[in-house]
């Protein structure tokens, strides 16, 4: 009788065990894919940035050779770009 109820204790220490371990288990997985997710949604964010970034700059260089090819100086269009004169030069040589 007593090594019945020993054996009933250990199956059930046993199973706790097993649970908890279960448990933590699952927990380290939902952990994980909420990290994957949170790293996705970081770098869409983060592409979405940059290519907001390289349609403003493409956008300057634009509106920086319209304004060459208008006749404008290097230093007006400068000014009102915010590119530098190294950079309009680069566009101005390569018109």
């Amino acid at each position: 009788s007593a090594d019945d109820e020993a054996r009933a204790i250990a199956n059930l220490r046993q199973k706790t065990i097993n649970d908890h371990n279960s448990e933590l288990t699952v927990a380290r997985e939902e952990s994980r894919e909420e990290g994957r997710e949170e790293g996705r949604e970081e770098g869409i964010a983060i592409g979405e940035e940059r290519g907001r970034a390289e349609g403003r700059a493409e956008e300057k260089r634009e509106t920086a050779l319209s304004m060459l090819a208008d006749g404008l100086n290097v230093e007006t269009v400068g000014k009102y770009t915010g590119l530098s004169i190294e950079e309009i030069e680069s566009l101005k040589n390569k018109q």
